[in-house]
């Protein structure tokens, strides 16, 4: 759950339909584009006009902020789907995938890097992955 006091909204000063309005607007966003209202469909469900939707979506900061509150908790709750598709990458043999993981672990500094000995050039690829999943493996059982 995102930590509100982090966004700076005060919710003692919505509107009547302001709260309405920022998840239909946030929901809206993370809907797939052929199914998506418009923001006059949205602001007729409300009762207000479209202009007041648009006013509040672009010139209040304290809905723009609860805006941005919403879509972060909604991206908090996606984690576990995210890590599921780093995995993924990971087990085809992204080196990228792989240094992510790394990074999250802690066991790779933003500030190192991985280099590659290029004197074994007739190397198969599948060798080098299996080198550096060795390496992978090593790095993890060190840091447990």
């Amino acid at each position: 759950m995102a930590n509100k006091e982090r966004y700076g909204y005060d919710e003692t000063k919505f509107r009547p339909k302001q709260r309405e309005a920022a998840l239909a607007l946030v929901e809206k966003e993370f809907t797939d584009k052929s199914y998506r209202k418009s923001n006059e469909q949205i602001a007729n469900e409300l009762g207000i006009t479209r202009m007041t939707l648009h006013n509040w979506n672009t010139k209040d900061t304290n809905f723009i902020r609860y805006k941005r509150y919403l879509s972060d908790d909604f991206m908090d709750s996606q984690v576990a789907f995210v890590y599921s598709k780093l995995l993924d990458s990971i087990d085809k043999g992204s080196v990228r995938g792989m240094e992510l993981f790394m990074k999250r672990m802690g066991d790779l500094a933003n500030k190192q890097e991985i280099s590659f000995n290029t004197q074994g050039e007739d190397q198969s690829f599948e060798d080098r992955r299996k080198e550096l999943m060795e390496r992978l493996e090593d790095a993890q059982k060190g840091g447990e």
